[in-house]
């Protein structure tokens, strides 16, 4: 079973906006509900994590059962991608999960996203990682292990597990 995980609950300090609401693409559609809907033919279920400021306005543009927004859950309010992650664990209740993992601020297509579903890792465009453009699987257990070092940070976690991965495939 695979899950879509979209994040969307960034500040947008940079750009002086919500950019989950703002669109990016070429239909005139809020870049949150253009991702999610990217995500839907290759999932099961897709998960849109939201910041409590911006919850409502997110919840309002789904009304398709395979969607569900969610928001940060404690102890890791506001803490990035991360958060989007511990929230997703919090709400499914498994530990183990096998992601799309996506951000709102992406000018991507149904091919990418049908790529990403084929294979784990993450997307490279012009030798540049996209960390927040992902498949990864994930154990809840090395999360809560990543969490003890105070380290919020998604690309040190997304290295993690490539790292594990490759010495997986070498055993």
């Amino acid at each position: 079973m695979t899950d879509s995980l979209i994040l969307a609950g960034g500040k947008s300090t940079r750009f002086k906006s919500d950019k989950a609401l703002a669109h990016f693409n070429d239909i005139f559609i809020p870049n949150v509900k253009y991702t999610a809907d990217l995500t839907l033919p290759f999932v099961d279920h897709c998960y849109v994590s939201t910041n409590q400021n911006n919850y409502s306005n997110i919840d309002n543009l789904f009304n398709d059962s395979k969607v569900q927004v969610i928001q940060d859950v404690k102890p890791m309010i506001d803490c990035g991608p991360l958060s989007a992650l511990w929230s997703y664990f919090d709400t499914v209740q498994t530990k183990q999960a096998d992601l799309i993992v996506v951000a709102t601020d992406y000018i991507i297509d149904q091919r990418a996203i049908e790529f990403l579903s084929q294979n784990l890792g993450y997307i490279k465009i012009k030798s540049l990682p996209y960390y927040t453009c992902c498949h990864l699987t994930i154990n809840m257990e090395l999360l809560k292990q990543h969490m003890k070092s105070h380290n919020y940070r998604w690309r040190s976690y997304c290295q993690m597990l490539t790292v594990l991965r490759k010495i997986m495939m070498e055993t």
